[in-house]
């Protein structure tokens, strides 16, 4: 019998997909299960009687036609324009077998077409235990079976013949890498349009689906993260900067201290060890987290302060860094040709050291803007908001302007409209000569600004200065004026 030709895994596969549960195969078993399959296969329906069905006598502008050359039964491919087939094996086929013949040997292709379309889907739809794909021996058995005798004989047996197998599907050798160039190097074959049920299809739909779209949720996500990162880095930036000047505040105010100490106390030493410095600053258990804080207050006070000196001196037998308060001093003939209440000029100028590379809020603290000892009458203060106007004159966002007569430090408080309004107003006072002192600016909080001045909660116009003479800028514009000149000479 043709079947015996089934090795045991193809026996058991092929019962299985009929709907049996095999036990073991042994040597008193198998001709039991070949019984079995036989039955089995001759309870499947029979092919359809014509070959019109499956090719279904369609018009293509353009069809393969696939030929059998008898010296060497090599499939050959030609393109035919407008023309209509029954079957793909071309004219030779139709001479050499009657309609009878022919009929009966498309039907069985047809047959064994559809049942490796459906080995093949029911291994795609999780059938994994059996083969994708069959033997060509499995295949001889399988049409031996529709067949009790054989009664068909070709010049080129059609069992393995190119052109057959290529409609059958998937040609495999020994070696599936390499292509088919002879029937002899068949060993397997494997359909390439699995036939599978409704469910299977939808819930390989469903799992693409699903596969797809996690696939695009993980893009999404990794793209947020890259957001959230960077966000979380810039406000670290921002709160590393703002530490950063609160310390240099915090710096500037002990070295102030100490010096108007040693100028009661004439015993104590005129400079700070910077160490000695931080250590009272900062608290032991604080010291490993602002270290990068501190660093960078040392590096700020080191280019931007002229107040505050660094130099070495000998302590207890070992060098220490110390900084010194150098107090800006003008000398009294200077003092009497220099206008009062005038801008001086730029200190330093700004850049990422001592600017913070984004505006913080929208208020600010300057310094340095009087010193309340030396300053006489009842509205000196009008002088020093309309100096903050005239320098900030092509700034459209100040709204408020306050100056704590009392401070020591002689502090201006401002609020502008927006934090951008702020950093135009920081880079056009933060380092500059005024009156004699050199003014610094840092942000601040705007919660912290409503709640020293209340009154600023309502204020949304812009102020302007009352004249148009500028004349805190009158030095600046001479010196101007002059370098023009100068340059033109």
């Amino acid at each position: 019998m043709a079947s015996a030709q089934l090795t045991d895994k193809e026996l058991v596969s092929e019962l299985k997909r009929l709907g049996y549960t095999p036990g073991p195969v042994t040597e008193s078993t198998r001709p039991v299960y070949l019984k079995k399959l036989k039955k089995l296969w001759e309870e499947q329906p029979q092919p359809r009687g014509s070959s019109s069905c499956w090719l279904g006598n369609t018009i293509q502008s353009c069809i393969i036609k696939i030929c059998l050359v008898p010296s060497n039964a090599i499939c050959q491919l030609t393109f035919l324009s407008f023309s209509v087939v029954l079957h793909p094996f071309g004219p030779e086929f139709d001479l050499h077998y009657d309609v009878k013949d022919r009929d009966l040997i498309l039907n069985l292709l047809l047959s064994l077409h559809e049942h490796l379309a459906n080995v093949a889907g029911e291994h795609d739809c999780g059938d994994l235990k059996n083969s994708l794909n069959r033997s060509v021996s499995f295949m001889s058995v399988y049409l031996s079976i529709y067949l009790s005798i054989y009664p068909i004989t070709l010049c080129v047996p059609f069992s393995c013949s190119l052109g057959v197998c290529w409609f059958l599907g998937r040609l495999i050798g020994a070696d599936p890498a390499q292509p088919i160039e002879d029937v002899s190097e068949i060993s397997r074959l494997e359909s390439i349009h699995p036939r599978m049920s409704f469910f299977c299809r939808l819930r390989r739909a469903f799992f693409t689906v699903i596969h797809r779209v996690l696939f695009v949720l993980a893009g999404i996500g990794v793209v947020l993260g890259l957001v959230y990162y960077m966000k979380y880095r810039w406000r670290k930036e921002e709160e590393e900067t703002r530490q950063m000047y609160d310390m240099v505040e915090r710096i500037i105010d002990v070295m102030r201290s100490h010096n108007e100490a040693c100028q009661e106390n004439k015993d104590l030493q005129r400079y700070l060890p910077i160490p000695h410095v931080r250590d009272s600053l900062v608290q032991p258990q604080d010291r490993k987290k602002m270290k990068k804080v501190w660093d960078r207050a040392v590096a700020f006070l080191s280019a931007n302060e002229s107040r505050i000196r660094t130099e070495t001196q000998r302590i207890g037998g070992a060098d220490f860094m110390v900084w010194r308060w150098l107090q800006p001093s003008v000398s009294p003939d200077k003092m009497s040709s220099m206008p009062s209440k005038v801008w001086q000029g730029q200190a330093f100028p700004l850049d990422r050291r001592n600017s913070p590379p984004n505006s913080l809020t929208p208020c600010l603290k300057i310094r340095n803007m009087f010193d309340p000892v030396m300053e006489v009458g009842e509205n000196w203060h009008l002088a020093i908001q309309e100096a903050i106007l005239e320098k900030c004159s092509d700034n459209d966002g100040i709204v408020h302007i306050a100056v704590d007569k009392n401070s020591r430090e002689g502090c201006v408080y401002v609020k502008c409209l927006s934090a951008e309004h702020s950093g135009k107003a920081f880079k056009a006072l933060h380092g500059s000569w005024f009156d004699g002192k050199l003014v610094t600016v840092k942000y601040l909080r705007l919660d912290r600004y409503h709640q020293r001045f209340p009154q600023a909660l309502g204020c949304n116009t812009p102020l302007k200065p009352s004249s148009s003479c500028m004349n805190s800028m009158s030095r600046l514009n001479q010196r101007s004026s002059t370098s023009s000149s100068l340059g033109f000479s």
